[in-house]
């Protein structure tokens, strides 16, 4: 059976092309979980696009959002099984302050903005609430959720496995606020992925903007003593040279496990 993590999208906050960019990619996040006929998706940025190509006789797809972004959401129009009949799409979203998850959705789809509109979509489309530590069942997928520090209700991922558990966070501002709770909802995981989307010296001009500077980001590292740290959502300013000279400086500092910037279509195999 198959059984794997597959990053669609791992830039955050604006999709790029160009040259400079051609070894990590330029979708936005997007992460595809699959174990054995479970289906999760977590994030829709533009990376759910060719996701989507891929999926074939799908009856059901549960799509999670941590927070509705552009950048984690802007794909979801161009994502194919929307338009085929007899899928079920169930979208799990936190309840922010404002507009629900539908109503953001339906005016994202409104005539100004795309041609076909929330009502059209030939999917049964079904849009549930997920909440803070309130653990949701997918076949035999665990997920947990806690809120991280970011502008607007955002929350990070737990993935529990029969065999693994995998932390997802890609929106964390770590020297904002206390993370002592969240330290100990990821302490241990098989697998954390943790953006560090600036440099020390661009946090200095970035900070309130709910991302991570590097260095915090190793120290957050060492507290949860995971047995491999990924990054993803990566700075769209970021060209690939940069990248590998963050992976570089990172993996000469001392970490309790391996250390990889992660690219557009990677897959990390699950057991």
């Amino acid at each position: 059976m198959k059984r794997y993590l597959k990053f669609w999208g791992t830039r955050g906050s604006c999709s790029v092309c160009g040259p400079q960019f051609s070894h990590f990619g330029g979708n936005t996040v997007c992460l595809e979980v699959q174990y054995d006929d479970t289906l999760i998706i977590i994030d829709a940025g533009t990376g759910i696009r060719p996701l989507g190509h891929t999926i074939h006789n799908k009856k059901k797809i549960d799509l999670f959002l941590g927070h509705t972004h552009w950048d984690h959401i802007i794909g979801f129009p161009f994502f194919e099984p929307l338009y085929k009949k007899n899928t079920e799409i169930n979208i799990w979203a936190p309840q922010g302050k404002g507009r629900s998850c539908k109503e953001l959705f339906t005016e994202m789809l409104s005539k100004e903005f795309f041609p076909i509109h929330l009502e059209q979509l030939q999917a049964r489309l079904e849009f549930k609430t997920i909440y803070e530590k309130t653990p949701i069942q997918i076949g035999p997928i665990t997920l947990d959720f806690h809120a991280t520090s970011h502008p607007g209700v955002t929350y990070c991922f737990k993935i529990k496995t029969p065999n693994e558990t995998i932390s997802y966070v890609t929106d964390n501002e770590i020297p904002k606020t206390p993370q002592k709770s969240l330290i100990e909802f990821h302490k241990g995981a098989d697998i954390l992925i943790h953006e560090a989307q600036y440099s020390a010296k661009e946090y200095t001009e970035k900070g309130g903007w709910g991302h991570s500077p590097l260095e915090e980001v190793i120290t957050l590292v060492n507290e949860i003593q995971p047995k491999r740290w990924i990054v993803t959502h990566h700075d769209p300013n970021h060209t690939d040279a940069e990248l590998f000279d963050l992976e570089k400086h990172a993996r000469s500092q001392k970490l309790p496990c391996p250390v990889e910037w992660i690219a557009d279509g990677c897959t990390i195999p699950l057991k």
